[in-house]
């Protein structure tokens, strides 16, 4: 909730809609939803995709976010 619909934010999910084993849910969560997340990133125009890899007392790996940002920049080497 709350989040830009920014350019980056559009590019990442188009990458994850295109992909066949991931699915994409816009949907508001609680913050104790966040502790059950397997992965979870941030994205933001300047600084790309960026890995959360810990929230209060849980660690995420960081291996999503490392396939999206290969994924998106093998799409702008395409253009």
């Amino acid at each position: 909730d709350g989040c830009l619909k920014g350019v980056l934010r559009e590019q990442v999910i188009k990458i994850i809609s295109d992909l066949d084993h991931y699915t994409i849910q816009e949907v508001t969560i609680l913050p104790f939803e966040l502790q059950k997340a397997d992965a979870i990133f941030i994205t933001n125009v300047i600084q790309g995709i960026i890995c959360v890899t810990k929230y209060r007392k849980k660690t995420y790996s960081d291996d999503l976010a490392r396939e999206l940002i290969n994924l998106l920049n093998t799409k702008i080497r395409i253009f």
